[in-house]
């Protein structure tokens, strides 16, 4: 063959052998990526069906006794297999932790739930405070009062002074003998003795109060001595009117200490 026709022919072939080549490669490549992707499925399917999450179990005995659990198997996993055991042994773990957490808080919830029920009973059923018996007790007298012919002539201003200076009475005797007293006890000493008090204060409040304001003031100070100061001169009225209606009923008090506890 001439020269000219050799070169000629090798021309043709050799760009034919390339493309062959080229595409023979690329069909092996991507044959050799399509089994790598079923290669790693295979895995993922070996570590989560293949790896058991127990790959040994307690047994029992003949005897019955429990047997603890071989760990050679352990020992047969591949690395890869040990990490995806690993894996799963801490996903198991978290969800354990994860109940554990359910448990306390819903045991948390039942005694809160329970907590709140026996303040509302204990609120319900305990005895009123000596603060409330107080309150309770100021209005029992001006309800009294004002039910009694003798009070038409006082307004519902002096009524309040009234009842309040009877309820200090009543605290301070209440404090002084340590009582805790009935229903029957209590309605003894509203009945027999704060209404000629209460009248007494009525008399003397007409002559120290010189203003409404003066009154709403001698409100304020029956109902929080400590807390409120008087003006002078009110105060150096009362301190000269108020000793003769004290001390009549705190003897009265004193006498009937005895009936007053037996009437319990």
């Amino acid at each position: 063959m001439k020269p000219g026709k050799v070169g000629l022919l090798l021309l043709i072939l050799i760009p034919m052998a390339l493309v062959i080549g080229a595409t023979v490669s690329f069909f092996l490549y991507d044959r050799m990526q399509q089994q790598h992707q079923l290669n790693l499925a295979d895995l993922e399917k070996f570590g989560y069906e293949m790896v058991p999450s127990n790959t040994y179990t307690e047994s029992v005995g003949e005897l019955g006794a429990k047997q603890l659990p071989a760990t050679f198997a352990e020992k047969k996993l591949t690395p890869t297999e040990r990490v995806i055991r690993g894996l799963m042994q801490d996903k198991e773990n978290l969800l354990a932790e994860q109940q554990t957490l359910k448990d306390e808080i819903a045991a948390l919830k039942r005694q809160i739930a329970e907590f709140a029920e026996y303040k509302k009973l204990n609120s319900h059923f305990a005895p009123e405070t000596f603060a409330e018996e107080l309150k309770r007790t100021k209005a029992q007298l001006k309800n009294t009062l004002i039910r009694l012919p003798e009070a038409e002539r006082y307004s519902n201003t002096q009524l309040e002074i009234m009842a309040a200076a009877g309820m200090q009475e009543y605290k301070r005797f209440v404090s002084a003998n340590h009582l805790m007293l009935e229903p029957a006890q209590k309605a003894l000493i509203l009945r027999n003795h704060l209404p000629s008090y209460a009248f007494c204060i009525g008399n003397a409040v007409e002559l120290a109060a010189n203003s409404r304001q003066e009154q709403q003031l001698l409100i304020d100070w029956f109902n929080q001595p400590d807390a409120v100061s008087l003006p002078p001169a009110l105060a150096g009225d009362l301190d000269k009117l108020l000793p003769t209606c004290r001390l009549p009923l705190r003897q009265a008090l004193h006498d009937s200490l005895p009936e007053i506890r037996n009437a319990g």
